[in-house]
């Protein structure tokens, strides 16, 4: 039995897709897991992880950055606050009020209602930087984002530039080196993530569920067996 490896990469090599037993990755891909790594969180970081710590390099999140992150609950999104907060950023996390406890927890120094009309109206805060990972608020968050800011999209909705501010949608690239980092920070808990495992049998339903956002901001695993 080889070694347990993490890896994103996309597209597949001869066209394979990560729901078969067996897929075909370049090694260039993919990072070893340390030991103490579940198999489950092996296999719900990678996309999630890298997708949070690209669109970070993307908004230039250093100390000091004002980061408002709409949609935090989401599996990334969550990813992302904590990630940001490791990097020194003040972070505002835009969620529903059932996950405002959770987040906090997660080091968001507020959250705020983005589930409410006019959310963006009350916020009387303006933020260097905005991540965007919940549909049909981008046009909102942006006018919440200081001249010359930056926001980025993961929906991907990103919205024209307006005032000087650099407005892009983000696709996720495989980056073996930042995969190795992240893993070693889920294994020793510094990363956490909400995750369910579901038998392959239910996969085309999980599909379902995360295609119409019912996901609940929960990463859901397929299992084999």
């Amino acid at each position: 039995m080889g070694d347990l490896v993490l890896v994103h990469e996309a597209p597949l090599p001869g066209g394979s897709g990560t729901w078969a037993e067996k897929v075909l990755v370049r090694s260039a891909s993919t990072a070893h897991a340390p030991e103490n790594l579940t198999p489950a969180l092996a296999a719900a970081l990678p996309v999630a992880g890298l997708t949070a710590e690209q669109s970070l390099d993307d908004l230039q999140v250093t100390a000091g950055t004002r980061l408002l992150v709409v949609g935090a609950s989401g599996p990334t999104a969550s990813l992302a606050v904590q990630l940001a907060k490791r990097r020194g950023a003040e972070v505002v996390a835009g969620a529903g009020p059932a996950h405002a406890e959770r987040l906090r927890m997660l080091g968001a120094d507020k959250v705020i209602d983005t589930h409410i009309a006019g959310w963006a109206e009350r916020e009387e805060r303006r933020f260097d930087a905005a991540l965007i990972a919940a549909s049909g608020t981008s046009q909102y968050a942006i006018g919440l984002v200081v001249d010359g800011g930056r926001l980025t999209s993961l929906t991907p909705d990103a919205p024209e530039t307006e005032r000087n501010i650099t407005s892009v949608d983000l696709y996720v690239q495989p980056d073996a080196s930042a995969l190795r980092r992240l893993a070693e920070l889920a294994a020793t808990g510094e990363l956490e993530m909400e995750i369910e495992s579901t038998s392959i049998r239910e996969g085309i339903d999980v599909a379902n569920r995360v295609g119409e956002r019912r996901s609940g901001g929960v990463k859901h695993v397929l299992k084999i067996r």
